[in-house]
């Protein structure tokens, strides 16, 4: 969803200059990284080329693996293939999760409760050693080994927030959002903006949205969308009747311009938040802008996302964070959440546009790349 194209819309690719010796693999090693840092690649488990048969010698590997969750019974295991980046993409993704599973299912036939266990792959997407060389080819096909949490109790909460904020047919709040990027020399630059949003369900929003390089608003009235970039007096209308939730899939869809928070909007927020999470955590208290919170964090395959949700009746979010899993440095994205208003305490929204400065009437396409999280003057991927 909106979570994973936020932050990779603006990644740099990884480059790929590492230069590691052919790791070794201990059945205390793995045991000691899943205790203290909750991951292990595994290099040991060796598959005939382009398939996922694993070649003999894997037997004693998965044995101490299966010995290992045997010993620890409250972990659950996350299996990812990786795969080195020889053949297309789309072969090394489907193919990097055919080998997981054929691990899950060697583990299940040792004993283990396919319950505790969940398979994914990656393909080549994340690298840890240069691709150039055979020795670094090998390295990057490997099996990681990630030790997974999954609380009942972060998923309630979860799921109540969202069912409160389904339930609000007017809600408003201002926010202020910091779009964290990595450039390809490492170095991490953060671009903050600040807003407002205000929604009235089912077909009715209005946000804006102001930085550095952007001043820009967007009102729904249920059958078309305007777009004004108030810094440069220029505006676009587009059609699309429906509902707000109909409205953010056709932005992030259709146009790539995701509105603010979108995913917490969502009537089905949380089928949309939770899709692909394989780790839930429950992290306690915390406060944000003197609230005090229930601090919640959760992983997927490409992103992690924490969210703060207020404690009491109105458990709305106070701040969500998504941190990119497949971009080296992890590039963030952040929306701190002030000033809640719900129900009566909404002001009546205006939600058609008046042209008030007399504002051009341009393409979307002619307006959608100055309303965007990147400033003009930054160039996505290895231009960056």
């Amino acid at each position: 969803m909106l979570l994973t194209i936020a932050l990779l819309a603006a990644a740099p690719s990884f480059a790929q200059t590492m230069q590691d010796p052919p790791r070794q693999y201990s059945r205390e090693a793995m045991e000691q990284a899943l205790q203290t840092r909750e991951q292990y690649d595994v290099h040991g488990l060796r598959f005939a080329i382009s398939n996922a048969t694993l070649r003999p010698g894997a037997e004693g590997l998965l044995d101490d693996i299966a010995t290992a969750l045997k010993n620890f019974p409250e972990w659950g295991l996350r299996i990812v293939g990786h795969t080195d980046s020889s053949g297309n993409e789309e072969t090394n993704l489907r193919l990097s999760t055919e080998r997981a599973e054929v691990i899950k299912a060697a583990l299940v036939e040792r004993g283990i409760d396919a319950a505790r266990l969940t398979a994914g792959g990656v393909g080549q997407a994340r690298p840890i050693a240069s691709n150039e060389t055979a020795n670094g080819r090998a390295l990057n096909r490997r099996v990681e080994l990630v030790r997974i949490t999954d609380s009942a109790e972060a998923k309630k909460l979860l799921k109540a927030m969202t069912d409160y904020l389904a339930s609000q047919n007017a809600l408003s709040f201002a926010y202020d959002s910091n779009f964290q990027v990595v450039t390809n020399s490492d170095q991490k630059l953060g671009l903050a903006s600040s807003g407002t949003v205000t929604l009235s369900r089912p077909d009715k929003v209005h946000t804006t949205r102001s930085g550095g390089f952007v001043d820009s608003e967007a009102l729904f009235d249920g059958k078309t969308l305007t777009l004004l970039g108030k810094n440069l007096n220029k505006y676009t209308q587009v059609e699309i009747p429906g509902t707000v939730d109909h409205l953010i899939d056709e932005l992030k869809d259709k146009y790539d311009l995701p509105l603010p928070a979108a995913d917490l909007l969502l009537t089905g927020a949380y089928d949309a938040l939770m899709e692909g999470v394989y780790d839930s955590k429950d992290l306690g208290s915390g406060v944000i802008n003197g609230t005090e919170c229930d601090s919640l964090a959760f992983r997927k395959d490409d992103v992690d996302f924490q969210i703060w949700i207020a404690h009491g009746a109105q458990p709305y979010p106070c701040r969500l964070v998504i941190t990119s899993g497949q971009v080296k440095g992890g590039p963030e994205y952040s929306v701190q959440i002030r000033d809640w208003k719900s129900g009566d305490a909404v002001a009546p929204g205006d939600f058609g546009f008046k042209n008030a400065t007399n504002a051009e009437k341009i393409d979307v396409n002619d307006l959608k790349h100055s309303l965007g999280e990147l400033p003009e003057n930054f160039m996505v991927g290895d231009k960056k």
